[in-house]
């Protein structure tokens, strides 16, 4: 009767833990839509950008009266080195577009859990690393994030369930290997 009374305080401090990182897996899980959202803004921003230079240099090739690839060739096979170089640029600022520019495609075309996904395929780290720099937390009231928030519920849970029954396994194994020894 006494352990039972002592387990009493154990039990409630246990099932208090156990709210708070249910709260927790759903505040830290809510956010993932907003980041996306916040992602996807910053992606479109760079994408913009790209998609005027990719205009200068087709008009810059318009004017010269080539098309925008022979354009970049012709940097490309100069034998000024500084040319060469200018040439690189816009190999790498066409291509950048067309990744960034089917990477936002993807994006704004899908929805859900599967947003998330394509954002995970689809994700270009410095944008990422700028997301998060500036990320701003925010909470949306729509189906996408109650299911994250569901989500943030289970895996949090599953976590700490993890958690506490290795915590209970190793206890456990650590007096029966005491108890051997005497």
């Amino acid at each position: 009767m006494g352990s039972k009374i002592l387990l009493k305080p154990l039990i409630f401090l246990e099932s208090i833990i156990d709210r708070i990182v249910s709260v927790i897996g759903a505040i830290v899980f809510i956010q993932i839509p907003t980041f996306i959202v916040q992602y996807q803004q910053r992606l479109g921003g760079h994408v913009d950008e790209l998609a005027r230079l990719v205009k200068q240099y087709k008009s810059a090739a318009s004017v010269n009266g080539r098309t925008v690839e022979e354009y970049i060739g012709l940097h490309l096979n100069y034998d000024v080195k500084e040319f060469v170089s200018t040439g690189k640029l816009m190999t790498d600022n066409m291509e950048r577009f067309n990744e960034l520019s089917l990477a936002l495609q993807n994006l704004s075309e899908s929805s859900g859990i599967k947003k998330f996904f394509v954002f995970l395929k689809s994700m270009d780290f410095d944008i990422f690393k700028g997301t998060y720099k500036d990320f701003v937390p925010g909470i949306s009231f729509n189906l996408d994030s109650i299911l994250y928030c569901i989500v943030g519920i289970i895996f949090s849970m599953l976590l700490y369930l993890l958690i506490k029954k290795s915590l209970q396994f190793f206890i456990i194994k650590n007096k029966e290997t005491k108890r051997f020894k005497v």
